[in-house]
């Protein structure tokens, strides 16, 4: 994925495919650096993207919007690069900020600047902690001022934070299948402690991290998670209209989703 049509293609084959199964509202994150080994400038493959994804909404009952990522790993002009993009597309599709990769040895506080920067350009910020260690990592990106969390599924292993993104209400963002391949703890999709979150009253929504590494889809992840906990309608109800309240689009598009969930429940 190193040129436009490319990326393009991908973007709107997606978009596509998340429709097919009756996905209404889709976040696609992406670190966009990653496309650039053949020359592209950063701009040009966000625009690609967006494209692709324009054009599936102009032909499917979907819409969709970009998180762009920077990489823990990488230094700190390169998420800086990232923020500033993210600021550029602003309000062009581009929704919000992440930070992903590698826990260990990379705290998210090392890419601060890159963090406030967004926060001062009014970009949404949701950052990658406690996937598949490092709770400490979940209380430092709540400090940071995260909106949302990426997986945390090691959240339980630290009370306080527990109990403050409880009362704060931030959503984590739970990826079932692949938490089950990242994570030592998890043997089975029961073991998985996103039950003992929703029991808690903490905003969780069920993502597919990566369709291709994972091998799954929206559907699946949703198959597993009721078999594994004997969830009911309303619990799944519940988690829809929770990520429906978590999106990173307007207040006026968050209530329509919120209506069509309802409809859909209705029916």
């Amino acid at each position: 994925m190193q040129d436009e049509a490319a990326l393009e293609r991908v973007a709107r084959e997606l978009c596509e495919d998340a429709a097919a199964e009756n996905v209404i509202y889709t976040e696609i994150r992406f670190a966009p650096l990653l496309h650039t080994e053949m020359g592209l400038k950063p701009r040009d493959v966000v625009g690609a993207v967006l494209s692709g994804m324009h054009e599936a909404e102009a032909e499917h009952p979907i819409r969709a919007r970009l998180i762009l990522t920077a990489l823990k790993q990488e230094s700190t002009e390169r998420s800086m690069e990232v923020a500033q993009l993210a600021a550029q597309f602003a309000g062009k599709g581009v929704v919000a900020f992440d930070l992903a990769g590698p826990e260990r040895l990379y705290p998210p506080v090392l890419h601060r600047a890159a963090i406030d920067f967004v926060h001062a350009a009014g970009v949404h910020l949701t950052l990658h902690a406690g996937e598949a260690c490092c709770p400490e990592q979940i209380r430092e990106a709540v400090d940071l001022g995260t909106e949302r969390i990426g997986h945390g599924v090691h959240l339980f292993e630290d009370p306080t934070t527990e109990a403050r993104v409880r009362d704060l209400r931030i959503p984590l963002e739970i990826c079932p299948t692949s938490n089950l391949q990242t994570s030592s703890t998890i043997a089975d999709y029961a073991d998985h402690p996103l039950k003992r979150y929703l029991d808690l009253g903490i905003p969780i929504s069920i993502n597919t991290d990566n369709r291709l590494m994972s091998q799954t889809d929206l559907t699946r992840e949703y198959e597993a998670i009721v078999r594994a906990f004997s969830l009911r309608r309303d619990d799944v109800r519940r988690i829809l209209r929770d990520a429906a309240a978590a999106a990173f689009c307007e207040d006026a598009e968050k209530h329509a989703l919120a209506e069509r969930i309802d409809a859909a429940f209705a029916a």
